[in-house]
């Protein structure tokens, strides 16, 4: 990268002189571009070393000022003026203008040749990306060998840090660090990462704020992360995605040491990240092989089969069928494969990483997990429901034991998911020991409606359109008949749910002052729901 202090170290600008902005001296160059015109400001893409003369600059002052703070604003990298002709030297109050947007504003003899000084300069910049390029193209390969070589993420780090000079932290998706490399002394958010093992949260929630990792997360491409002083960040950085199958796996971080960091940082971060992503990915496919055959371990428990073999098998995984267990299964929306695989890979990387005494599989396109009970099956759910995602559901089953009591738990998980979907209970997690009654109800069938007394005036109810007074009955219902509590969840006030129960008891006849006659029409309302909601 060629920056306006190293474009006045050419031959060609001998005798310029910097006479503001010194600032911005590290500004990147990126051409020389020369200035015909006082509107030359409004044509710059950014990054341009712009070379003009007085003649060609605004004749008025004020005109003066605009163009130095136009340029500055459009991100030139620089302005430099031929004096000891048309202008003696570049006014104070210019000077003034300059320094206050940290600007580099340059004097250069009027006797240098502007089509000399372009071209010196923009060969050289010509030879700087050649040898970028090249550089880039040696990291590439070096990281690369890598991966052929077996390396891991600890040499990765290392081995980049080395080819950049610039500190290196590798962390999963959470931001919890896999490994590092410190060229020097780093700054706080620094610090904090390598003596907690993750990413500062304040810096994370900042990041988030500001939308750098939603930008992220839209493009998969690295970002550049200006200082943050007020969250311990002091030092500039990349961050860049490490991308598998289209998830975010993890994140690289290239943090600024004594210069600035440049495009061959940039380059190397997003080369690093890549090679991060082909370890990661072998990683996977080893897993997966396994949990392949845990899930086809699965598919066999569901289904039954010999119980010495299978109990014998799922030894091999950890899982004593003869202790306790729970099973999870989560539902998608979708169905297709693709999503269904999508979300066991991420499951499968939950377990993984929590080492979770489970084995996770795919069965009718869902995934299963069975879990030994001496994990915490709610905090697994949570965690299955915060980082797989958000449009998934999870059916828990009881507690079981034995090979034979598998395909009992699917079932369990089955059921809990349909129940409470049927009954416009759409919980993202559905606890089979949680329905109580309504597996009762469940298991009585549809055919328990034909004798029940209540369902044909509940038909009624329900049938009116809007369908509002069926719905405040079994609000008032499932809380047990509690006015106050209905009307805070139908969102209504107490004298509107008192007229829709008059209208109730007006239209249908029920007593709803009466315990047992509340409880019937609940167990009549819930088989409606459970039988024919769909």
């Amino acid at each position: 990268m060629l920056t306006v202090a190293d474009a006045l170290n050419l031959e060609q600008f001998a005798g310029a002189k910097v006479v503001a902005g010194r600032a911005g001296l590290f500004n990147r160059v990126s051409w020389v571009h020369i200035a015909s015109g006082p509107d030359a400001p409004h044509w710059l893409n950014g990054g341009e070393l712009v070379l003009t003369t007085a003649r060609n600059m605004p004749h008025d002052t004020d005109g003066q000022y605009r163009y130095i703070e136009q340029m500055a604003a459009n991100g030139a990298a620089g302005l430099v003026v031929s004096v000891g002709r048309f202008l003696e030297v570049i006014p104070d109050d210019l000077r003034q203008v300059a320094e206050r947007q940290h600007f580099p504003l340059i004097e250069i003899p009027f006797q240098a040749r502007f089509i000399d000084v372009a071209k010196a300069t923009n060969e050289r910049i010509a030879e700087e990306n050649m040898v970028m390029v090249t550089r880039a193209f040696h990291i590439q390969q070096t990281l690369t060998r890598l991966v052929l070589e077996g390396g891991d993420l600890k040499l990765l780090a290392s081995r980049l840090a080395e080819l950049i000079g610039q500190s290196i932290s590798i962390e999963n998706e959470r931001f919890e660090i896999l490994a590092s490399a410190n060229i020097s002394d780093v700054d706080e958010a620094r610090r904090f990462t390598v003596s907690r093992g993750r990413t500062d949260p304040r810096l994370v929630r900042a990041l988030e704020e500001r939308g750098i990792l939603a930008q992220i997360r839209n493009t998969l491409h690295a970002v550049h992360i200006a200082p943050l002083p007020e969250v311990g960040l002091e030092l500039e950085r990349f961050l860049a995605p490490i991308v598998v199958h289209g998830d975010i796996y993890g994140y690289v971080w290239v943090i600024a040491h004594e210069r600035p960091l440049t495009d061959l940082d940039r380059l190397a971060i997003s080369s690093g990240a890549t090679i991060a992503a082909l370890m990661l990915l072998y990683q996977e496919s080893v897993q997966s092989a396994e949990a392949s055959l845990k899930g086809g371990l699965l598919s066999q428990l569901i289904q039954g089969g010999s119980e010495a073999v299978l109990t014998d098998q799922a030894l091999r995984y950890g899982i004593d069928l003869t202790r306790p267990f729970a099973m999870l299964l989560l539902e998608h929306p979708d169905r297709s494969a693709g999503k269904v695989l999508q979300l066991y890979r991420r499951v499968n990387r939950l377990a993984i990483t929590h080492d979770w005494t489970a084995a996770v599989g795919q069965f009718a396109g869902q995934v299963v997990v069975l879990a030994l009970a001496n994990e915490n099956i709610p905090a697994m759910v949570e965690q299955i429901r915060a980082e797989s995602s958000p449009a998934a559901r999870v059916g828990i089953s009881g507690t079981h034991r034995g090979v034979g009591a598998v395909g009992a738990a699917y079932q369990q998980c089955q059921e809990a998911l349909l129940i409470t979907r049927r009954l416009g209970q759409p919980q993202p997690a559905a606890y089979f020991d949680r329905l109580g009654y309504l597996h009762t109800l469940y298991c009585a069938g549809a055919g328990a409606l034909a004798t029940n007394p209540h369902a044909p005036r509940l038909r009624r109810l329900r049938a009116e359109q809007p369908p509002e007074l069926f719905q405040t009955l079994a609000t008032y219902l499932d809380t047990g008949g509690n006015g106050v509590q209905t009307a805070e969840l139908l969102h209504i006030h107490r004298s509107t749910l008192n007229y829709r129960l008059e209208r109730i008891v007006k239209t249908c006849g029920f007593d709803l002052s009466d315990p047992l006659e509340r409880t019937n029409l609940q167990v009549a309302l819930k088989l409606i729901q459970l039988f024919e909601s769909e």
